[in-house]
């Protein structure tokens, strides 16, 4: 009886000790799987990253269609660097410098004529959705202009006053590799500039480009 009840004791010792190895070894298999699983890319990419973009702009409203001075302009191309600051989280604060052009031909410009937009901007843009290789992102920020329409005539050689408006924008990012990724966005733009002759240009538009991406 009394050797019964050792062996039977014996075994559910080693039955234990089997099923506690047994869970080790599970454990760090996970462990391992884990370590060697890839990273969501919001995790993999540096802090620092650096935008080129280029596309169009589309002026819309009284910007495209107006009678007022200055207003019925045509697209134009449009190009711009962006640096961010990514860090893995939801939230992207970036500075940007841009430049845009539209033809205005029908707002009193001489033959090809065109405004020349050019400004700086500072925003954040927000991933709603992490994890994976597309990320949908928003973005809303501040921009300051200086515009030139000296084909508007002699009385607006040079440079509008500082215009100061703002941006709302979407896109999608795209990993293409390791280190780079593409960036296609539209944003809607609305901001203010007084030309040199006094006249107060209202400018809305759109910004259809995308962004090559490197992070470091």
């Amino acid at each position: 009886m009394t050797c019964t009840y050792r062996a039977g004791a014996r075994s559910r010792r080693v039955a234990v000790r089997g099923v506690a190895r047994a869970m080790a070894g599970l454990t760090g298999l996970a462990a391992v799987g884990l370590a060697r699983a890839p990273a969501p890319v919001s995790a993999q990419e540096s802090p620092l990253v650096v935008e080129a973009r280029g596309g169009f702009a589309i002026p819309v409203g009284s910007f495209a269609t107006g009678s007022e001075p200055g207003e019925g302009t045509e697209a134009g191309a449009s190009f711009g660097v962006t640096l961010g600051l990514a860090g893995g989280g939801l939230w992207t604060p970036y500075v940007g410098f841009s430049q845009h052009r539209f033809g205005c031909e029908d707002a009193g410009c001489a033959s090809a004529g065109r405004y020349v937009a050019t400004g700086f901007q500072a925003g954040v843009r927000v991933i709603p959705l992490p994890g994976g290789s597309v990320l949908p992102w928003l973005s809303v920020g501040a921009i300051t202009t200086h515009v030139e329409a000296g084909d508007l005539g002699a009385a607006n050689a040079g440079v509008s006053e500082l215009g100061v408006g703002g941006e709302v924008g979407v896109g999608l990012h795209i990993g293409a590799a390791s280190q780079i990724a593409l960036n296609p966005g539209v944003r809607l733009v609305t901001v203010n500039a007084t030309l040199p002759d006094g006249t107060d240009l209202h400018m809305r538009y759109l910004v259809a480009d995308v962004a090559i991406v490197i992070s470091f």
